[in-house]
């Protein structure tokens, strides 16, 4: 006599050994079990009384089951906290560092300038340094502000017409004081290049980014090339520098906010590794793109690319 599915009908052995084989499997660490609790009230001829105690046991083990995936979501969430919170503080340390240098400098020469009788040239002297070091610590706060607005989501561009070619060669001229200073010459190769729309802050500081780069890693008696030219749909601004190069194993970091090369600048100068976080943040808000090719010992060029866009 086939069993039916009254709820008056008590149940039977066979229906509770099933289940308690299911719960018991699952118990065990089983669970692929699981899945045949879940369809076991799904089974014609079961009594009402073990469907509901199927249900109830499925029921208790997804809340189970759910609350457990809440408990390691909150962990990892927390651990991601604590792995941001240190980040910042380290990149605060390394910020507070580059600046406490420069600050210290400033300070013990003017102290001297006030305090002792110095001759003529080395007051000079230490002016020239206050103003090298002062505007080295402007740039470094530039560059965290700078950081702060594009990783608040803020960076706002605004987008005007002009050509990209006069706008590299006027950075150009720019940084040419401090490249002849340092026994370098800056050339430009600067081919014509339609107009479009860009936003002429934001890209200015790009290229001087690129250059001061240049200039940095560069020997002095050798050049920096600033170029510029259609590649294909988009506008190719370069430069490239004779200086130690990159190693292979570090360009893929080399784009990461803070992070400093293995090789030095060339003359003591100093960064906190923001500027090519920089450029990368702001070239990708125009919808460009960054690229950078280098061999140890040939020195390296950074090249940026950007549509051809018109102003609305």
């Amino acid at each position: 006599m086939s069993k039916t599915n009254d709820p008056s009908e008590p149940v039977s052995q066979e229906d509770f050994a099933a289940l308690a084989e299911i719960v018991h499997a699952i118990a065990k660490g089983d669970f692929s079990a699981m899945d045949r609790l879940y369809k076991f009230p799904g089974h014609g001829g079961r009594s009402r009384d073990i469907m509901d105690l199927a249900e109830s046991i499925a029921m208790l083990l997804i809340r189970m089951e759910a609350e457990e995936f809440h408990i390691e979501r909150a962990a990892e969430i927390e651990e991601r906290l604590k792995q941001l919170n240190a980040l910042k503080n380290e990149h605060l340390a390394i910020a507070a560092h580059d600046l406490r240098n420069p600050i210290s400098a400033i300070r013990n020469m003017s102290q001297m300038l006030v305090e002792m009788d110095l001759d003529e040239k080395t007051k000079v002297d230490f002016l020239h340094s206050i103003y090298r070091v002062s505007n080295q610590m402007l740039a470094l706060v530039n560059n965290l502000l700078d950081v702060a607005v594009i990783e608040s989501g803020k960076l706002k561009l605004s987008m005007r017409a002009g050509n990209l070619s006069t706008l590299a060669g006027e950075r150009a001229t720019v940084i040419k004081p401090i490249a002849i200073e340092k026994g370098l010459r800056v050339d430009t190769v600067l081919e014509e290049v339609p107009d479009c729309a860009f936003d002429a802050g934001w890209l200015g500081q790009v290229i001087d980014n690129l250059l001061s780069n240049a200039v940095k890693f560069s020997q002095p008696g050798t050049s920096v090339v600033i170029s510029s030219r259609m590649a294909g749909a988009n506008i190719e601004i370069a430069v490239a520098d004779q200086g130690p190069g990159i190693p292979k194993d570090e360009l893929g970091n080399l784009f990461a906010k803070f992070e400093k090369l293995s090789v030095q600048p060339t003359a003591g100068e100093r960064g906190a590794g923001l500027g090519l976080s920089i450029v990368k943040s702001v070239v990708e808000a125009h919808g460009g793109s960054v690229d950078v090719q280098s061999t140890v010992g040939q020195g390296a060029v950074f090249s940026i690319s950007l549509p051809v866009r018109t102003v609305a």
